[in-house]
Formats: C-alpha cells, structure tokens, sequence
C-alpha cells in the first residue's frame, strides 16, 4: 500500500500523462504501446533511484544534525566521509557515511547507520535475491549477464554471484534444518494426540554422482622449489577432480504431484535420512500412517529407512529395476558356469520374485556358487554377492502383489529428480564444485524444489529489518 504522499503524486502524474498522450494525436512522441512500456519502465528506474538517492541524502543531513553525545558526554565531531556505492534493482546509490570522533575519550561513531539501517553493504536485499534466484539454475556467468539485461545498470562479476550463492546456501540449510526440525516437534504432539493424518505415503532415496574438484599441492622433487604464482608468490597448486554422489529422497502421497526433497551431499548420508522423516511430517505422517521405501539394495538405504520410520507402520520395496538388473548379472554368471542362457534364466527367476518365492531364487544361486568351484578362491564371487543381495531383500520384491494392491514398485520418480533438482545446476558443462561447498546449491536447489524460496526470502527480510532496528536502539536520537 502506497503512503498517501505516493497516491497523490500517482494520481496526478497518471493525469498528467493521460492529458500529454491525448496531445499527441499522431504518435509523434509515442507512436505504440511497446514504445509506451519502453517509457515508463524507464522513468520508473530514474525516477526510483533519484527516490532512493534522495532518501540516503536526506538521512545524512538528519545525521549530521543528531549526533548523539558519546559516553563522556561530549557532542562527537564530524571527521570526514567515506564514499561507497549501494547497488540495487533501480541502479546505484551513492552514499556519503559521516564519521564522527569525540576528541576528549577518543571514541568513534557512525551516525548515518542508525539511520539507514545497515552499514557498509554494497548489494540490498532484493539484488541479492535476483541474483541468487537466476545463479542457482544456471552459471554464475550467465545469471550474471541476465540480471544485468534484466535490469539495466546492475553489474555484477561472476564471483560475486558465486559468493552470495556460498553466503545464502549457509543460510538456506539453517532455514531448512530449522524448518524440518519444527515439523518433527509438531509431528511428536501429532503422535501424542494421535489425530488423523496421512493414510499413507511413498517414501524413496537414491545417490547420483556430481563432479568435485579441490586444489592439490604439485609434487616436487626432493631439494627443488615448488614454482610460485605470479602475484601472491604462492606454490602453485593443481586441479584434482573426481565425482561424489549427491544424495536426494522425496516423500509424496500416493498419486499426487505435490512432493517433497531432500538434498544432502555425500558428508550429509545421515542427516539426509533425519530429513526424509521430517519432509514425511510435513505430509502428515504419523504412527498410523503407511510408509513404503521405494529404493535399490544398497546397503546403506534400507536399514536407515526402516531406522527413520521405526515409529510407525514401514514396508520396504525393493526398486524393480534395480532386481532386473541384478537378475541379469545372475544369469550372466550362471551361464558361464551351467550354460543356462542368461536372459532365459534372469526371466523365470523374476517370475519366482513376482509370486514371492524369493527364497526359491536365493536357494538357487546360493547352489550354484558352490557349485561353480571346488574351493572359495575359484568360485565365481558373482553368484556370493547376487544371492546375498537378493536374500537381504527377499521380503521386498512380491511385485504381484503390491501392484494389485496398487503399491508403486519402482523409484523412478526420484531417479528423475536427480536431473531436474540437482544436475540442471550442479552438470553444467566445465562446472566443478569444492565437496565442502556442495551443500551450499543443493540447499538454494531444495528451496525452490519445495516451494521454500519466498519463505526464504521473507526470512531474510525481517533478520533484515531487526538487524536495522539494532542500528537505530544504539542511537538514543534516532531510536527516540
């Protein structure tokens, strides 16, 4: 809502443009609607940041003026200005920071900052916001051009967007983690109260590998000087790349669109599965509630899963075509060691899994490892592991049954959030991240991916806006 100051000028400025357009019978001065779009997004950035450079300029003035005395009780004095650029969506704002000194106990002071609400601080808010917002779907290079094509006068270095991508992922996973852990506060009254909540929900994880790189010193030989940087006159140092896994989970109501991400990077395992329970108690999950885990065997899901919702009613499925997969590795062994042709038996093997006889299948392979040599050495190590890896999971792979009860069987809905939550972003080409700076995106990424980024941002503001009034309370003029 404007000030009533604003709507007066509004009103008038908007008749006064109505009165010079109808003047202009023959489109001389704006001959269409785009030139007319053209003209007033135009005067609405020199008219909103000579606004904002008068409001800055105003409050120096006040400043100077309220100077408050200092703990002696001496009035400061003004010392001299320090100049910098304030940078936002309208343009630059420049700022002229008085510095004030109490000559007899040598004390010092910035008036101006309790006026503006903030010290020195080249980028606002909003600026921040814009750049982050289009940083974290693309590369810092090309957020960087878009903003400024987007908002002409706003120019901004690569590494500042990576930066302030560094500065709000920190905050973002402190936003998250204080948002989830309110959810699983909320859902121990739910539990206590036991009320209804969700009847059942879907629940899946998986890891998919994003490329790393730190800087490695180079190895030199012993008694020889490491070659030094140009500038800093540092030892040079090289790129070493490799891949980690990210890791992400989601939680969604059987047939709905509407779900829930986690996303964690490798050092995050453990904290990502503490995530996927806090998510489901966003959705409504209490002890009554019918959680299925959808994911592969690995080793490392399935126990934490069950760990996760132990609380209440779990079931674990094992991804169908992960068991495909394995089935056919299976017969790959077995038919080097019985001849039996490896897609023959991988089919009828997963028609036993369908109808539940898992037991069967592991039976089977377990057989035909000790089978396939006369000691542990010269067996085929394939038919160990495929039998384990089976029997571990031989109470999660009844596919008939759960598709006729309607249960989804396959993890392919967070096997496709890898592309669209993490690998948009984290896969650009030549892209390559610091592990320790991973969790940083991944947390920008969960917030748009949940619908968390205006509530973000509006967190930021009224940190903002209290910091501001922190500025204010230590002038006693201009908190008065």
């Amino acid at each position: 809502m404007l000030p009533p100051e604003f709507e007066s000028i509004a009103t008038d400025l908007v008749a006064r443009f109505r009165m010079w357009i109808a003047d202009d019978v023959e489109g001389l001065e704006v001959p269409d609607l785009l030139a007319a779009e053209e003209l007033v997004a135009s005067f609405v950035r020199e008219t909103g940041r000579g606004l904002l450079q008068a409001f800055v300029e105003t409050r120096e003035a006040q400043a100077k003026a309220s100077r408050p005395p200092c703990s002696c009780g001496e009035r400061t004095e003004l010392h001299r200005l320090t100049k910098w650029t304030r940078q936002t969506l309208l343009g630059a704002v420049f700022v002229r920071d008085p510095y004030a000194w109490c000559p007899t106990c040598h004390t010092s002071d910035r008036p101006l900052h309790a006026w503006l609400g903030t010290d020195r601080e080249t980028w606002s808010l909003a600026t921040q916001e814009a750049a982050v917002d289009l940083a974290t779907d693309e590369s810092c290079g090309k957020a960087v051009a878009k903003l400024e094509r987007h908002h002409p006068g706003v120019e901004m270095g690569r590494t500042t967007a990576l930066r302030l991508i560094h500065d709000h992922g920190e905050k973002a996973r402190e936003f998250i983690d204080d948002k989830l852990d309110g959810a699983l506060r909320l859902a121990e009254a739910r539990f206590a109260n036991a009320p209804v909540g969700a009847r059942e929900l879907e629940v899946e994880f998986d890891g998919g590998m994003i490329p790393v790189a730190t800087l490695e010193a180079i190895e030199v030989p012993d008694g020889a000087e490491p070659e030094l940087t140009p500038v800093r006159k540092l030892p040079k140092r090289r790129k070493a790349c490799r891949w980690e896994e990210a890791k992400v989970g989601l939680v969604q109501e059987p047939g709905e669109d509407d779900r829930l991400y986690a996303l964690r990077p490798t050092s995050g395992l453990a904290a990502s599965f503490d995530d996927l329970r806090a998510l489901a108690c966003l959705k409504g999950w209490t002890h009554k509630t019918q959680v299925r885990g959808i994911s592969d065997g690995a080793r490392h899901i399935r126990p934490r899963m069950e760990k996760a919702f132990h609380a209440g009613d779990f079931r674990f499925i094992l991804d169908r075509p992960h068991a495909k997969e394995h089935l056919s590795s299976a017969g790959a062994a077995l038919e080097r060691t019985t001849g039996v042709a490896a897609q023959q038996w991988a089919a009828k093997a997963l028609a036993k899994l369908e109808a539940g006889q898992a037991t069967a299948v592991v039976a089977e392979l377990r057989a035909a490892y000790e089978a396939s040599g006369p000691d542990e050495e010269s067996r085929d190590d394939t038919l160990r592991l495929e039998a384990g890896y089976f029997e571990r999971n031989q109470d999660a792979v009844a596919y008939a049954e759960y598709r006729r009860r309607g249960w989804s069987t396959a993890s392919s809905e967070v096997e496709s959030a890898h592309r669209h939550t993490v690998q948009t972003r984290l896969k650009i080409s030549g892209a390559w991240w610091h592990p320790e700076r991973v969790d940083d995106i991944l947390a920008l990424r969960m917030l748009k991916a949940n619908g968390w980024w205006d509530e973000y941002w509006n967190t930021q503001r009224r940190a903002w806006r209290k910091r501001a009034e922190g500025f204010a309370h230590a002038h006693p003029d201009r908190a008065a």
